[in-house]
């Protein structure tokens, strides 16, 4: 299962070994087939069409993970007992979704509840794949495509969520768009302008289909990218071992202590951090969970074929549609970062016969996660300092993306209104 209203690729850097239990732990492998076997006994099987969209853990009471955390910290063999196990489920089957509390202790579904309200359950990685691929086999597509002059296999194309702009919506849809790879691998910057098809996704066909004009494709050369060969950009972190240690997804590194976890909505999650005060000699709450919200994309371009694009999200182990335990390898990257600045500095010169200098280089621990969601990768990260402040931050790279068009820096005298910079020929940025 993937809960992304996109493809949604994760470049990951390091794992974890889960074996020291948190309340707070993501769900493990054994746990997710314990769910899938579990709704697939039940009453949920005679469903048509039953497929898992979303799979994590219910989180426990705040209040009972403190107190679980303080039996064990204060004395260990006196822990009480851990909170219930619970997973959190989002199905659909029979054209209705269902939210589930699953009970692991006992093996029981002890929630149900039909969700009637607005919106829908995310995509699975099937529903937006089979969208991708109905154009190639669409009468009106190939036609269009063979008017251009064009190569049908040269064709890739994308499916995105339609957005809310106050209309009715009673169908799970997506819109599709193409694109021309014609000897590029970024096939983003060769956009095939003017071309738009709705997909009901539960019918998975072509409803409605528009081909509105006909623009000039962006020239491929100079759009490639990729890494020479005999040289590789690929790097594990961590190939030395760094000043921090990993307990199942406690992290502990200099004055801090803090649970890493992976939820497929929102990335790294952080929950329990805590700061060591050398005044009071004990450890002091400094979040108890934090996670980025959302990412949120859109072109600022009102055209037919452009208002409706958003990228959203950032999304280990996870689940697929059918509820199959699916890896995500090397999900989040843990390591130490010298920023080059002062974390302290002084020269003292006022001892009488001596010349003191100190200076002290800031260190700082970083969780990061890179998702690379369309033509943009998302570098985000939590940085921890040794003063006891956190600070979360977020980096972009991407490749070009384009929009054709048919001006070029030679006819560059621009009347119409238009949205994007004029990058080079027929080509304007995205």
């Amino acid at each position: 299962m993937t809960v992304l209203f996109i493809a949604l690729f994760l470049i990951l850097q390091c794992s974890f070994t889960a074996s020291i239990y948190h309340p707070l732990d993501p769900l493990s492998p054994t746990e997710i087939n314990k769910v899938r076997l579990i709704v697939q006994k039940s009453h949920l099987a005679t469903l048509p069409n039953l497929t898992f969209h979303y799979v994590d853990i219910e989180e426990p009471e705040k209040a009972d993970v403190l107190k679980w955390l303080s039996s064990s910290s204060s004395n260990p063999k006196r822990r009480i007992p851990a909170p219930p196990r619970l997973a959190h489920l989002v199905v659909r089957g029979g054209g209705d979704t269902h939210e589930l509390v699953v009970d692991l202790g006992t093996d029981i579904i002890i929630s149900d509840h039909i969700y009637t309200g607005n919106g829908y359950p995310p995509f699975t990685f099937n529903e937006l794949l089979n969208a991708s691929k109905l154009p190639l086999t669409y009468p009106k597509f190939k036609k269009s495509i063979s008017t251009r002059g064009l190569n049908l296999s040269e064709v890739s194309c994308l499916p995105f969520t339609i957005g809310w702009y106050g209309e009715h919506i009673t169908r799970r849809a997506l819109k599709v768009v193409c694109f021309y790879r014609g000897g590029s691998v970024n096939v983003f910057t060769r956009p095939i302008e003017g071309i738009t098809m709705f997909v009901d996704v539960d019918l998975m066909k072509i409803t409605m289909y528009t081909d509105r004009f006909i623009a000039p494709l962006p020239k491929a050369e100079g759009t490639d990218f990729h890494t020479p060969k005999g040289k590789s950009n690929s790097d594990s972190c961590n190939k030395t071992k760094g000043g921090f240690s990993i307990e199942g997804h406690k992290v502990k590194w200099a004055n801090w202590v803090f649970h890493v976890g992976f939820n497929a909505r929102a990335g790294v999650v952080i929950s329990t951090a805590s700061v060591f005060d050398a005044r009071k000699k004990k450890y002091r709450s400094v979040l108890y969970r934090g996670h980025v919200s959302e990412t949120f994309v859109p072109y600022m371009d009102p055209t037919n074929e452009w208002y409706f694009r958003t990228f959203m999200d950032v999304d280990g182990f996870m689940a697929w549609a059918d509820g199959e335990v699916q890896k995500v390898p090397r999900a989040i990257c843990i390591f130490e970062r010298y920023s080059g600045d002062v974390a302290m500095r002084h020269t003292e010169i006022n001892v009488p016969g001596k010349l003191v200098r100190y200076g002290q280089q800031e260190k700082s621990l970083v969780v990061r996660m890179v998702a690379t969601v369309g033509n943009y990768d998302y570098v985000l990260d939590w940085e921890f300092k040794q003063s006891g402040t956190i600070k979360v931050g977020g980096g972009l790279d991407r490749c070009l993306g384009g929009e054709g068009h048919v001006h070029t820096p030679n006819n560059a005298q621009i009347m119409e209104e238009v949205h994007g910079t004029l990058v080079s020929e027929n080509t304007r940025r995205r």
